[in-house]
């Protein structure tokens, strides 16, 4: 693990940065050096992130007038209030060990420090408490994300569930107020799923399940939404799509389905009903007056007999 471990050492003494280098690499760290502010901050910008950055407080700049250099405490503030690299530990090497002078570099934003002449078994067992709470941290982060991740996914396929429909949904009415765009929804039930349930078994009618929501994304925009709405049905959000829009997604849709669906050698040919609704710019008031614009819609294609598509407007038969 250590030899994945990247730190920068940022010292403008030399012999003393050569130190730290070796020191780094004999606990089987990678150091980086570099010899001033300017430098580590286009270091950490273009090579980072970093596991740790090593920092020298005292950091005159031989290329910049006198008291115009980029000073430690300057370079600490810099990392932490980048979004890209506040994660990164930060430690401090310092000549100044008075209390005022510790407490401007934690509110700098610096994790631990050091004062110089330092202890090394000191300064590398600071080092090694510093990365392993770095390294249970990383795992906290991990293991919340997808936790979140869990929790706007369905389990079955993969696809977004219901919950996260929503909460894209309302942004998207904020969306379509804000910026004068249109808004269709599209709820999608497979026709005859129930028969592969009931001759196959619910096990294979789950991988079946599986096989439609990848078929039914091939037909999709990189800017539109597909979510499992519940059971077999599925429902699909397009973003600044009208009616017209809609329809040709709809029908992309139903194309995917036309090729026979594949389970265990056995071939399943997939029908679905869609009801699509189409607001104007602006017009939509509620995510619940979407859904229920989208199900009443969905309804009456189940009841004029499936395989096509409904919408206020006439309806258009898959065929045609």
């Amino acid at each position: 693990m250590s030899n994945d471990i990247r730190i920068l050492v940022v010292e403008d003494n030399t012999s003393l940065n050569e130190i730290l280098c070796k020191i780094m690499e004999s606990e089987g760290y990678t150091p980086v050096p570099v010899m001033n502010g300017k430098d580590a901050l286009e270091v950490v910008e273009k090579n980072g992130p970093f596991d740790l950055v090593l920092l020298d407080v005292m950091l005159p700049d031989s290329n910049s007038p006198a008291g115009t250099g980029i000073d430690g405490l300057e370079v600490c503030h810099r990392i932490k209030t980048d979004p890209k690299h506040k994660d990164t530990l930060i430690f401090l090497v310092t000549v100044k060990d008075q209390p005022e002078d510790i407490m401007k570099g934690i509110d700098s934003g610096a994790d631990d420090y050091i004062t110089k002449p330092f202890n090394t078994t000191l300064l590398l067992a600071k080092i090694k408490a510093m990365l392993r709470i770095k390294h249970l941290q990383d795992e906290l982060r991990e293991k919340n994300k997808l936790l979140e991740e869990m929790a706007v996914t369905d389990g079955l396929t993969g696809v977004p569930n219901y919950r996260y429909l929503i909460e894209k949904l309302e942004e998207e009415i904020r969306r379509s107020r804000r910026y004068n765009t249109p808004i269709t929804m599209i709820l999608l039930d497979l026709d005859n799923f129930k028969e592969v349930n009931d001759t196959f078994g619910h096990r294979h009618g789950d991988f079946v399940l599986r096989k439609v929501a990848e078929a039914l994304q091939r037909g999709l925009r990189e800017t539109d939404l597909m979510a499992r709405y519940g059971g077999d049905e599925f429902a699909l959000l397009l973003t600044q799509t009208d009616d017209t829009g809609g329809h040709r997604v709809a029908r992309q849709i139903l194309d995917c389905l036309t090729e026979p669906i594949v389970a265990s050698e056995k071939e399943h040919l997939i029908q679905a009903s869609i009801g699509l609704v189409s607001f104007p710019p602006g017009a939509v008031k509620s995510s619940d007056e979407v859904i229920i614009a989208a199900d009443q819609a969905l309804y009456k294609a189940k009841e004029l007999g499936g395989n096509q598509i409904y919408s206020p407007s006439p309806v258009e038969d898959i065929n045609q």
